[in-house]
C-alpha cells in the first residue's frame, strides 16, 4: 500500500496543533515524546506552523532537567480564532475566542426582532473587524441559538422561543469568514467535554440547558447527539403534563419548558404585586433563588412546581439517556447548589432501583464565560485545524 505522504504530512500538523490546544506551552521534546515524531521533523513542522502565525515561542520549559532550558512552544494569540453570538431570548452576549481556548466578553445587546438582530450582528462584526486582529482564512464567526439549528449548513430551522424559522446565517450575514451555528446546549455539553474530567472521563454526558426556555445537550460515546433532524435531546419539549392546556411555543401543550424554565417561578413571585429586581428573567431568578435560601415562603412557594417539574424532567434524561454525569447550567448557572437537595430527593423517590448510585449531578463549571461561548470557541478551533491545508 502506498502511503500519502502530504495527508501523513498534514496529519502530524494536526495532532500537534490539537497538542498545544489541550496541553498549553510545550517544549519540542515533549512533543517528539508524545507524537514519536523525531526531533527534527518536529522542527520542521513547529516551522511551517510558525510561518503561517499558528504557533509561537513562549518561556522556558520547567520539565528541564539538565542543562539550558527547552523553549517552550504555544499556539498564538496573534488573531481571534472566533467571533461568538451566544443568542438568547432576551439579550443575546457577544465574545472572543483565542486559539488558547482563552474568551474575551466584548458586549451586550437586546436580542430583539430578527432584522434588528441581523442589523446589530453586522454592525457588530464591522466594529470588532476594526478592534481585533481576524484572519479570513482562519476566523470562523459562531452563532450559539436556543432550538433547532443544522450544524452543517449553518440554519435556524426553528428557535421556538423567538420564533424564527429556517434562518439561513451564511445568507443575512455579510462577512467572508467561516460561519458556524449550533444549539446552545450542544455547545454547553462540548465545552463540559473538553474542560471537565468527569465530563472527559464520562461515556455519556447531558447537559440540561435552564434558561426561559429548556434545552439539551447529549454527549454520546463522546460524540454529540444531534439527531437526523438536528432536533437530538430537545428535552425541553416532552411532555411532562399529558392533559395540559398550557401551549407551548412549539405548537405543543404540556412541554417541560413551560414549568420548568426560569420564566414561571418569577411570575408566580410577582403575581401578587411583590417585585425581585432585575432586568431580565435570569437576573431576576437570581434574586428569587436567594430568598428561597433565605427561607422567604412566598419564594419557596413560587419555586415548588419549577422544582416538581424540573426533578420529572431529570428523571426523563435519565431513563432515556443514563448519563453519568448531568451537568446544569444556563441562564443561572446554580441551580444544583440552590435546590439540589431538594431535587435530588424527588430524583431519589422516582428512580429505577441502582439506576442514579454512581451518577453525577452538578452545576456547569463554567460562570464567569457562558458555557455556550467556551464550546463555539472550541469548535471553531476544531473546525479551523480540520481545515488546514
Amino acid at each position: 500500500m502506498k502511503i500519502n505522504l502530504k495527508s501523513m504530512k498534514m496529519m502530524n500538523k494536526r495532532m500537534i496543533l490539537r497538542y498545544l490546544v489541550e496541553n498549553g506551552p510545550t517544549s519540542r521534546m515533549e512533543l517528539s515524546r508524545f507524537t514519536k515524531l523525531t526531533p527534527s521533523t518536529i522542527g520542521r513542522i513547529i516551522s511551517e506552523l510558525s510561518e503561517k502565525s499558528l504557533v509561537e515561542e513562549i518561556g522556558y520549559s520547567e520539565k528541564s532537567q539538565i542543562g539550558r532550558k527547552a523553549v517552550n512552544v504555544a499556539v498564538t494569540k496573534k488573531f481571534v480564532s472566533s467571533v461568538v453570538f451566544n443568542v438568547g431570548v432576551e439579550q443575546t452576549t457577544i465574545a472572543i475566542g483565542f486559539f488558547d481556548r482563552s474568551i474575551k466578553d466584548i458586549k451586550r445587546f437586546s436580542t430583539g426582532s430578527l432584522k434588528s438582530f441581523i442589523t446589530t450582528v453586522n454592525l457588530s462584526l464591522e466594529e470588532v473587524e476594526k478592534r481585533y486582529p481576524l484572519n479570513h482564512e482562519l476566523t470562523s464567526i459562531v452563532f450559539a441559538f436556543p432550538g433547532i439549528v443544522n450544524a452543517k449548513t449553518a440554519t435556524v430551522i426553528y428557535a421556538p422561543n423567538l420564533n424564527w424559522r429556517n434562518l439561513n446565517l451564511r445568507e443575512v450575514v455579510k462577512y467572508r469568514y467561516r460561519i458556524i451555528a449550533d444549539n446552545e446546549a450542544n455547545l454547553s455539553v462540548l465545552a463540559e467535554s473538553i474542560s471537565s474530567e468527569d465530563a472527559q472521563k464520562s461515556e455519556n454526558t447531558f447537559f440540561l440547558y435552564v434558561s426561559q426556555g429548556i434545552g439539551g445537550g447529549a454527549m454520546i460515546n463522546h460524540q454529540i447527539l444531534r439527531g437526523s433532524g438536528f432536533a437530538g435531546a430537545e428535552v425541553g419539549h416532552t411532555v411532562v403534563e399529558a392533559q395540559s392546556n398550557i401551549k407551548c411555543h412549539c405548537g405543543n401543550y404540556g412541554c417541560l419548558e413551560r414549568y420548568a424554565s426560569l420564566v414561571l417561578p418569577v411570575i408566580e413571585y410577582e403575581k401578587n404585586g411583590r417585585r425581585l429586581d432585575g432586568k431580565t428573567y435570569t437576573e431576576k431568578f437570581k434574586m428569587l433563588a436567594e430568598f428561597y435560601a433565605k427561607g422567604d415562603k412566598v419564594a419557596i412557594d413560587s419555586l415548588e412546581g419549577f422544582i416538581h417539574y424540573l426533578s420529572i424532567g431529570l428523571i426523563n434524561i435519565i431513563n432515556t439517556f443514563n448519563p453519568e454525569v448531568v451537568i446544569i447550567g444556563g441562564g443561572f448557572n446554580k441551580i444544583w447548589k440552590y435546590f439540589g437537595e431538594a431535587l435530588y430527593q424527588k430524583i431519589s423517590d422516582r428512580a429505577m432501583p441502582g439506576v442514579i448510585d454512581n451518577m453525577t449531578f452538578r452545576d456547569t463549571r463554567f460562570d464567569e464565560i457562558e458555557a455556550p461561548v467556551a464550546g463555539a470557541n472550541a469548535l471553531a478551533i476544531d473546525v479551523m485545524i480540520n481545515n488546514l491545508d
